[in-house]
């Protein structure tokens, strides 16, 4: 990979709005765009290119997973991802950023339950 293969993203605002990565994935037009944004931004930017570009890459939203090699992520212990509560560990260690997300989600897990046999299996 090279430098051209690459792009640094702006800071995005409310909007998403990027029209050197736009141009710059339709001259070389690659399968498979990886995107490494965080904090929501990224599936944004995913659904900004997947209506403005000609063609449909495969959109790969991996944030999360640089963040934590970068250190922008708050680590979890192992016992604690373990248990299963991460979710509160982040809340502790940034609440002002966690706790909000995490009670805009909230509706989600009826939705979990109502349709878990149409949810992808789990290979625990």
């Amino acid at each position: 990979m090279t430098d051209e293969d690459s792009h640094l993203a702006p800071m995005y605002g409310d909007t998403i709005s990027d029209p050197e990565l736009l141009r710059k994935l339709e001259e070389k037009r690659p399968s498979h765009v990886v995107l490494g944004v965080g904090g929501g931004t990224q599936e944004r930017l995913g659904l900004y290119l997947k209506q403005n570009l000609s063609y449909r890459p495969a959109i790969h939203c991996i944030g999360a997973a640089i963040a934590f090699l970068s250190g922008d992520q708050v680590r979890i212990p192992t016992l604690v991802d373990h248990l299963g509560l991460g979710w509160l560990w982040r809340c502790f260690s940034e609440p002002r950023r966690f706790i909000p997300r995490y009670w805009d989600a909230r509706y989600l897990a009826p939705l979990m339950i109502r349709y878990r046999d149409r949810l992808p299996v789990a290979n625990a």
